[in-house]
């Protein structure tokens, strides 16, 4: 959700014909076949619509509603998404859909969530879970930092432990942590030998000890450490936390069982609560509330089993929650205690407790109960009893064992000297599935060079214009203090630090026509576009203060007057997306 979120902001640039890679030339570009629904619109307003679709599909995912359809959907649609414009990808991106991919054959919706509150499966289901899914998932995460670890075969990494200086010294991704942090020389060459050699060894050690627990922990905290230093110190989007998220698979067992012990307190363990045994809605709606905030040794039961919590519950018409101390909670109070118990969501009930919610909180309330019965109709279609799936049966098994390995030959392919090793086969899966991958965070070595774009336009009465500040006059040809400014955010940032580049040269044209379309069709200064000259001021990474030199790329001139068709533009390739 957070990623649809960062997204949108520019979903008419990166996701229209009308932005930096129309359908057009991703089409006339593409060398596999490309399956996306993003491509059967170029409108803003069908590209909203599956943002909104896919926000909602994000949702049930979230809640554990029909858990498994919403992991497949979900990963059908950001697939598609991302096969729009792989351009703005990144190694964050990669890991996300991959996530989704292996958590389809994965039980996600047997805790915390609407699916395992709903399961009329009266059998205590066993908190442990083991198939080669399980494997395959872990392969996946530990696959980052290993095949990481092996393209980094710069001298920077080892032996010399500059390459975290190097990195520090990218002026356009470093934060203030990042700067400060790079003028301790000491210390970087440690961070260097410290993130190469645990990217090395640490998914052996995070593998192995199913009779070591605690070193798991450990290491689990050792790679949770390095993302957080990650994201404090350089500019690289989601990639940390979609990173973390991968790493919490690995949580030992123990450590679950042991903060639920916690909260089976006894305020917790003592609640009662009671609905009404002819409101099949009531009854859905008290299971959701104890999967999501209580424990589930809490009883839920009719009122008419006991005359006196019926006899509350004709008074109030109101389901009944008694607490530890056999204080009965009716009506929104009730709901408001409930979440007043919860571990996680306490606050909430505290706010709910204000005097100033009562009378609001009681109407929305009546309100339910009021129409408790169409209610009920609707939950009885889309918030049925069901079982919850069991263990994959052996075919299924052996086919999630052929997709690990052919994820392990995906790997090895994108090794120096084994490029293009794949054979057909796992060839042909990787496209079908969209299992590309290549984890080359910062490999061989961080980039060694960078800039700042400056678009010096031509106006249809001859004036000259600074396209990229909206000013009239020449354009300033001068450093920028700080390089960050000048990407408006990460995708941004990988798209231009990417297309004044051979390989992409013909985005250059693209991206021209955009800035022409942008300006002209906001009507900027008054004044239209005729003409865009689009120059990249690109500078060395070095690592001391001198000055950097600067290089003035002139890499086109561009007519607004005609539409840019002039070649298709080599798109990147999924599978070779850089990390950062």
């Amino acid at each position: 959700m957070v990623d649809l979120l960062s997204r949108v902001r520019d979903l008419k640039a990166h996701y229209t014909d009308w932005g930096i890679l129309p359908r057009t030339a991703l089409l006339e570009s593409s060398t596999s076949p490309l399956t996306s629904l993003h491509l059967l619109g170029g409108s803003s307003s069908w590209q909203l619509l599956l943002f909104a679709l896919s926000g909602v599909i994000a949702l049930c995912l979230l809640v554990g509603y029909r858990t498994r359809l919403a992991t497949i959907a979900s990963w059908l649609l950001i697939t598609s998404l991302q096969a729009r414009n792989p351009t703005i990808l990144q190694g964050g991106d990669q890991l996300l859909k991959l996530l989704l991919f292996w958590g389809i054959f994965l039980p996600l919706g047997a805790r915390f969530a609407i699916d395992s509150a709903l399961d009329n499966d009266e059998r205590q289901h066993d908190n442990q879970y083991f198939s080669l899914a399980t494997v395959a998932l872990f392969l996946q995460c530990m696959s980052v930092y290993f095949f990481s670890a092996l393209l980094k075969n710069s001298p920077e990494w080892i032996p010399e432990g500059t390459a975290v200086l190097h990195a520090m010294s990218i002026d356009h991704i470093t934060t203030p942590i990042g700067l400060w942090l790079r003028e301790q020389f000491t210390l970087q060459a440690w961070l260097s030998y410290y993130v190469w050699y645990l990217e090395l060894i640490g998914p052996f050690l995070m593998l192995a000890p199913f009779l070591l627990p605690w070193l798991r922990l450990g290491m689990q905290a050792l790679f949770i450490s390095m993302h957080l230093g990650f994201f404090a110190c350089l500019k690289i989007g989601l990639f940390p936390f979609v990173s973390i998220t991968s790493l919490l698979s690995f949580t030992p067992g123990w450590v679950w069982d042991r903060i639920g012990a916690k909260l089976r307190t006894p305020e917790r363990l003592g609640i009662r609560i009671y609905y009404d045994v002819d409101c099949g809605f009531c009854r859905k709606v008290c299971l959701i509330l104890r999967e999501f905030l209580l424990v589930r040794e809490v009883p839920i039961t009719p009122a008419q089993d006991d005359p006196a919590i019926h006899a509350i519950m004709r008074t109030h018409n109101s389901w009944v929650v008694m607490d530890h101390a056999g204080k009965a909670h009716v009506r929104f109070d009730a709901l408001a205690w409930v979440f007043r118990c919860s571990a996680l969501f306490w606050p909430v009930g505290k706010l709910m407790q204000l005097a100033a919610l009562a009378k609001p909180g009681d109407r929305f309330y009546e309100t339910i109960a009021t129409h408790r019965g169409q209610l009920g109709k609707l939950t009885a279609v889309w918030l049925p009893f069901r079982g919850q799936a069991g263990r994959p049966a052996w075919p299924a098994e052996l086919a999630i064992g052929i997709l690990m390995i052919a994820v392990v030959f995906i790997n090895i392919a994108t090794l120096p000297g084994h490029k293009g090793s794949a054979p057909n086969v796992v060839r042909s899966i990787r496209d079908t599935l969209s299992l590309g991958q290549t984890w080359n965070m910062f490999a061989p070595h961080p980039m060694d060079v960078e800039g700042w774009y400056v678009v010096r336009g031509i106006a249809t009465n001859g004036s000259v214009l600074s396209v990229l500040r909206e000013q009239t006059g020449e354009p300033d040809w001068t450093r920028p203090v700080h390089l960050g400014p000048e990407y408006p955010n990460y995708r941004w940032r990988k798209y231009l630090t990417r297309i004044w580049k051979d390989k992409y040269r013909v985005h250059q044209a693209h991206y021209a026509q955009y800035l022409c379309d942008r300006w002209n069709r906001e009507r900027t200064l008054g004044r239209r576009l005729k003409e865009v000259q689009l120059y990249f001021m690109r500078e060395p990474v070095l690592f001391t203060q001198e000055t950097r030199p600067v290089e003035k790329i002139h890499l086109l001139d561009h007519s607004c007057v005609q539409p840019s068709t002039s070649a298709p533009a080599p798109v990147a390739d999924q599978r070779d997306v850089d990390a950062f």
